[in-house]
């Protein structure tokens, strides 16, 4: 269900796979500090699981204590076949470092079926015990080191060909064990299903919907309290491939909502721009983040939104269809126009 693994991408993001080096975080991090620039939420995820990164403890614990009351929370997703008890306990130690200031973290853990057999089917290897160790460890773990530990958990549910007649079992199976490891006065634990997301909404997105829509039903879930957890259905659909073609399409939240810092340090202006199309450009030590985010390039891209111009590749997609466009986006884009002599046309 990856595009870049199913598919056998040579690159992601446009460019050869690889690590976003520690030290040019930290310099990112520094011109984040410098600007006062602020986000609801950070995710240490983009087109692959970060898991993979050999640094990635150092990667969350400096956002962890730098990012201290200019964010709200840092989120990593991962499959958590490779991030063991080792790998686990160090980023917990990285998060103690940061001191109480620092935001907490959402764990998320794409798991997406109950039976080693669709587990098998939908991941393509046998790691599902592997993984389930992995989560018992962490919340245990987090339990062990108490209020101090602010770590909440989410596993995921995507429904697919394959594992959606084990919805209810998946569901039922982890709420017993966060019952039991978890905390509802500590930590906010969430169960989350999803629709599968077909190319962006391309064709065979209505049937996937359709089979989430069944699934659900037939599971009997409602969103809200599930015992001491809470259980996230993904309700809104993605854009169908014919939604942009629709009339009255407004410009895309994504532009302003959504900023990606590459693996390389490139930024990227959309979380669905998935071969950088609208690269703004290196940040670290060769630019700030603002530098680049409020720059002429990303004004132009943002003006020709707001007048209802979408060309590249924002011309074949439906937009970001979880955000709002912020009630002040278009003063702020026209004040960034001014200043860089830019003409709304």
């Amino acid at each position: 269900m990856c595009a870049p693994h199913f598919e056998g991408w040579d690159t992601v993001h446009g460019v050869p796979k690889g690590f976003l080096c520690p030290d040019r975080w930290d310099a990112i991090l520094d011109g984040l500090v410098a600007d006062g620039v602020e986000f609801d939420h950070l995710i240490f995820q983009w087109l692959g699981d970060p898991s993979l990164h050999p640094a990635l403890p150092r990667l969350i614990g400096a956002a962890a204590q730098r990012l201290a009351g200019r964010v709200n929370y840092l989120r990593v997703d991962t499959n958590l076949i490779r991030f063991g008890p080792e790998r686990i306990d160090a980023l917990l130690d990285a998060l103690g470092a940061a001191g109480p200031a620092a935001p907490p973290l959402l764990v998320v853990v794409t798991i997406d079926a109950h039976s080693e057999e669709a587990y098998a089917f939908v991941k393509g290897q046998d790691a599902l015990a592997r993984v389930r160790r992995h989560v018992r460890h962490l919340v245990r773990e987090r339990r062990r080191r108490g209020a101090g530990c602010r770590v909440n958990v989410q596993l995921q549910f995507v429904v697919q060909e394959g594992n959606a007649a084990e919805l209810r079992a998946f569901v039922d199976h982890w709420a017993d064990l966060l019952a039991c490891q978890g905390d509802a006065a500590l930590w906010r634990d969430e169960l989350c299903v999803k629709r599968l997301s077909v190319g962006g909404g391309a064709a065979g997105q209505a049937a996937a919907d359709a089979a989430y829509e069944a699934a659900v039903a037939a599971a009997g879930l409602r969103p809200g309290a599930w015992g001491p957890l809470h259980l996230v259905l993904w309700e809104r659909r993605p854009w169908q491939e014919d939604d942009a073609h629709q009339g009255g399409r407004t410009a895309c939240p994504g532009l302003w909502l959504t900023p990606v810092i590459r693996q390389d340090g490139h930024l990227v202006m959309c979380c669905a721009d998935l071969h950088s199309a609208l690269d703004l450009g290196p940040i670290g030590p060769e630019a700030r983040f603002l530098e680049r985010w409020t720059g002429p390039r990303a004004t132009a891209e943002r003006l020709a939104h707001l007048a209802g111009r979408f060309a590249g590749p924002c011309a074949g997609c439906g937009g970001i269809g979880w955000y709002a466009l912020p009630g002040d986006a278009a003063s702020r884009t026209a004040a960034d126009a001014r200043r860089h002599g830019l003409a709304a046309r």
